[in-house]
């Protein structure tokens, strides 16, 4: 006979039936701590073994951009926390609480991008209209801006190479350009790895696992799909084919899919297809918007923002196989 998933609101009766039976006991009553940790663990372990969504963030407020700092205990992500104003947040999984990255109350910080051993990592600083990409080493204290090569006043969407050698944005709206981080130069060094133009808008590079390829989304083709080329800029392809927008592609760790975001069915969820493009799996069902999709260190979930409600939080979800 197949068992029947519990309901949320059964998981949620069962618990405060348990909680209040154990927790009015003579011993329940010295134990009260202890018993309600352990029983809201037990609650949330049934409600993500059902395939539900887990909520990681509760403040509501907008979010994207959310990224993994290696080793998979924590996640840097984008808050708008004052009016015209971002901030990177680090959220600790263990604990469930969320600081600020940076110390500095005056920075609008955002789009963390990180080496895969951590000691090199970037991320965007906005001031005014106007935008730079900051490279830091963690192991020589190094700090270094990311040059301009005058297309636009602002940079986006920094991605590092797996190695932290080499960061990957794009400029204006577009082209997606190269800076070697390792040997400097400046923007004569600056590498230009995809067209400019007024239809070549390309945005949201994330390199693969290996660093052989960058994934990203073009309007090339007149609305935004998903694309691929590799690390030189070289073989372009169009792994994406559907009417709506196809955005904000990032390789699995294990480099054989991607995810992305879609409003193919006439809503924002999320997707998952193989590195080739084929195989594309709907992920989420969510009457609001599912955004920013971000890969768990172990291949079977994603990380994205989620609006419920009207509130934005961060969310973790199962990937099918």
């Amino acid at each position: 006979m197949r068992r029947r998933a519990w309901s949320s609101v059964t998981r949620q009766f069962t618990f405060f039936n348990l909680h209040f039976s154990i927790c009015n006991s003579p011993i329940g009553r010295c134990l009260f701590p202890i018993v309600t940790l352990l029983l809201f663990s037990a609650t949330f372990a049934l409600s993500a073994a059902a395939g539900e969504p887990r909520q990681l963030t509760r403040d509501g407020l907008l979010k994207r951009d959310p990224v993994f700092w290696p080793g998979g205990k924590e996640i840097i992500y984008t808050v708008e926390a004052e009016t015209a104003r971002m901030r990177l947040m680090r959220l600790t999984l263990a604990d469930g609480r969320s600081k600020q990255f940076h110390k500095s109350r005056d920075m609008s910080d955002r789009e963390l991008a990180v080496a895969a051993d951590g000691a090199v990592y970037a991320y965007n600083v906005v001031s005014g209209l106007s935008s730079k990409i900051i490279v830091e080493d963690n192991r020589s204290g190094k700090k270094q801006t990311v040059p301009s090569i005058g297309l636009a006043n602002w940079v986006n969407w920094p991605t590092l190479s797996p190695d932290g050698k080499t960061v990957v944005y794009t400029e204006g709206a577009g082209p997606i350009l190269a800076y070697d981080v390792a040997k400097g130069g400046g923007k004569k060094t600056v590498k230009q790895l995809t067209t400019r133009g007024a239809k070549y808008t390309d945005y949201w590079p994330k390199f693969s696992p290996d660093g052989k390829q960058i994934v990203f989304a073009s309007r090339r083709d007149n609305d935004f799909e998903i694309y691929l080329m590799n690390a030189d800029g070289s073989n372009q392809q169009r792994l994406t084919d559907s009417p709506g927008i196809d955005a904000h592609p990032v390789f699995s760790p294990d480099g054989r899919r991607i995810a992305f975001t879609s409003n193919r069915d006439g809503n924002y969820e999320i997707y998952v297809m193989n590195a080739d493009g084929k195989n594309v799996r709907r992920v989420t069902n969510n009457s609001e918007r599912d955004d920013h999709p971000c890969w768990h260190p172990s291949g079977k979930q994603l990380v994205m923002v989620s609006e419920r409600s009207g509130r934005f939080d961060l969310y973790l979800v199962d990937v099918p196989d």
